[in-house]
């Protein structure tokens, strides 16, 4: 039972990381059987994990019975990322009050890796930090309750920034609004960690909004 559950997560984590990181593309037709092909397991412990991804909206089932990968939506992505500026708002004004000089120190790496990997153009390593950076603030916020349901939209966010760092660079504000959040919290100053932090979850939902649309004007075009 151990090893069949264990198989059942793996499964599932497995399947999710490829939706997350755009190797299974938004909108892509998919197949059982070709799924366990690339997923090495058997049509078990697959079709339990194609089932728990359906209830989290990352595989939709269309009405012939066949799977696609859910698409990426201009409606979801403002949806997600309002939320997360009011969740993540609150959360790290929680964090500027709540942080040990042990927590100011490795925010303070995870800045110095974000900057590294926005300078030599590494646009995915950049939103891998970047979620480091965010998840460890959710750590020292203590807000367990807020944390939890930011929990829930996390990966939808990550597999948005996944997708929008594949058709181009993030800008070098991104890079500075974290920076700015990181001296917000180091200063103790949690009105200003807040609004550093909404104003950095907005302008990341504004230039989301801007490659989306454009990906798919050009889509449109038939370019």
């Amino acid at each position: 039972m151990r090893t069949r559950r264990l198989s059942k997560d793996n499964t599932y984590l497995a399947l999710k990381e490829r939706i997350i990181n755009i190797e299974l593309k938004p909108g892509e037709a998919v197949q059982e059987e070709n799924l366990a092909e690339l997923l090495g397991v058997s049509r078990t412990p697959l079709r339990e994990a194609i089932q728990r991804l359906e209830n989290e909206d990352f595989l939709v089932r269309l009405p012939n019975g066949r799977l696609r990968v859910a698409s990426v939506t201009t409606e979801e992505v403002k949806e997600i990322f309002l939320i997360r500026s009011m969740l993540e708002g609150y959360i790290a004004k929680n964090a500027a009050k709540n942080a040990t000089e042990q927590d100011i120190e490795k925010l303070t790496a995870m800045i110095g890796n974000l900057k590294m990997s926005f300078q030599s153009g590494k646009s995915q390593d950049f939103v891998s930090y970047g979620f480091e950076f965010h998840d460890y603030l959710s750590e020292i916020s203590e807000l367990k309750t807020f944390v939890k349901i930011l929990n829930q939209l996390r990966d939808h966010a990550l597999r948005y920034c996944r997708f929008v760092s594949l058709h181009g660079d993030w800008n070098q504000q991104a890079d500075e609004e974290h920076n700015l959040i990181l001296q917000k919290i180091a200063a103790r100053d949690e009105d200003g960690a807040e609004k550093a932090m909404q104003d950095h979850i907005l302008s990341s939902l504004s230039a989301a909004l801007e490659r989306i649309e454009g990906i798919q004007a050009h889509r449109e075009d038939g370019v």
